[in-house]
């Protein structure tokens, strides 16, 4: 792109004006072009208060459900060995997989839980509630922890009794589905751990060496990590705010189910990951499977769109939908004080990386910016 010197101040000007009334928090963003990372800055700082420690394009951060993505790559390099197909049954491999309906359930398959299509409902709540530091996030009041367990209809024995992603798995026989698999969607985060349970048995390997070994390592990800000690302990990490006085929120840790939320990442690291899934230059994955992950699968559930959006769709971790004519392809992520966003243009051979440590949609508007100052130029 020529000039974009003069582009990059002005979206460097941008998101400087946006950050004005948040109080020392920060952004991270990166911006890729034709495979190259041609932006990448930080705005504010990672951790404020006790030490104040500035961000950038290396700070170790929480992704959420971007995890998710990663989740499905793993999958899809079963595919491609031939170990599994995407249509087949996940009690082919899980033969202990059921739900209330065991008959429904049985005709589950590995697409359907990728594409959230199976008929699980969306507010389960199961892999969220293992949080090891569940009581430290439900405290703002004596009983917030317990109207979050009644909230999901759990109990506490239930959730201390969940000591390994098999057990999640068989925790899904008191679920009981929304609509046949295949007819609907609902967002469930908590189905993705189902897919890790999976890749372990099918590999006999533990989710988290193969990420970092067929993943990770092949694409240059060297601070990207399912390890919360290993963030915590890391200066350039980042700390979470939340609310117009930006309190501190629990540190987001769950390694159980590191699959649907809980990897950490950098916006540089990220950066090469987009570039992947555009480019397709890797021996990661096959061009055809990586293109089959962007295909939709479903349109979204109304809560899911932009007001008088009729395309947004989900793929098998991707969302699919278009801004001022041009298809993105995009997954975001969120939690108490942790926002994320990695969005594509194919067309335009682009792609956004947005990290925030605070609550707040700002990140979908740097991200519109930024595609505006490409489409414009």
């Amino acid at each position: 792109m020529k000039h974009f010197n003069e582009e990059g101040n002005q979206i460097t000007q941008y998101i400087n004006e946006l950050l004005n009334d948040h109080k020392g928090v920060g952004v991270s963003v990166t911006i890729v072009k034709d495979a190259e990372t041609i932006y990448s800055k930080g705005f504010g700082n990672a951790r404020i208060r006790h030490g104040e420690r500035p961000i950038d394009g290396d700070t170790k951060m929480s992704i959420q459900s971007i995890s998710k993505n990663f989740m499905a790559l793993s999958i899809m390099q079963l595919v491609e060995k031939n170990l599994i197909a995407l249509d087949d049954a996940v009690v082919t491999y899980l033969p202990y997989f059921r739900t209330k309906n065991k008959e429904q359930s049985d005709a589950i398959t590995i697409r359907h839980v990728l594409s959230h299509t199976a008929g699980f409902p969306s507010e389960v709540g199961i892999a969220n509630m293992i949080a090891p530091n569940v009581r430290e996030i439900f405290s703002d009041t004596p009983t917030e922890f317990q109207e979050a367990l009644d909230h999901y209809q759990l109990t506490e024995e239930e959730i201390t009794s969940i000591k390994t992603r098999e057990d999640i798995t068989k925790w899904f026989k008191k679920v009981e589905l929304e609509y046949t698999p295949g007819e609907g969607w609902n967002y469930c985060t908590d189905a993705y751990v189902i897919l890790a349970d999976l890749y372990e048995k099918v590999t006999g390997c533990k989710w988290e060496v193969s990420l970092t070994g067929d993943i990770l390592t092949p694409l240059c990800m060297k601070r990207t990590t399912s390890d919360p000690h290993e963030v915590q302990e890391d200066p350039n990490s980042a700390r979470y705010y939340i609310g117009e006085e930006k309190k501190e929120t629990p540190f987001p840790i769950n390694p159980i189910s590191a699959p649907i939320g809980y990897l950490y990442s950098t916006a540089n690291d990220l950066a090469n990951y987009v570039s992947f899934h555009l480019n397709k230059k890797t021996p990661v994955l096959r061009s055809e499977l990586v293109d089959e992950m962007q295909k939709p699968v479903h349109l979204v559930s109304e809560e899911w769109r932009a007001p008088g959006c009729d395309v947004r769709s989900y793929g098998l971790a991707w969302f699919t939908d278009t801004y001022r004519g041009y298809k993105i392809v995009e997954h975001g992520g969120g939690q108490l004080g942790v926002r994320s966003l990695i969005t594509m243009v194919p067309e335009l051979n682009l792609g956004v990386v947005v990290l925030l440590n605070f609550d707040g949609t700002i990140h979908h508007d740097i991200c519109d910016k930024i595609m505006d100052v490409f489409i414009d130029s």
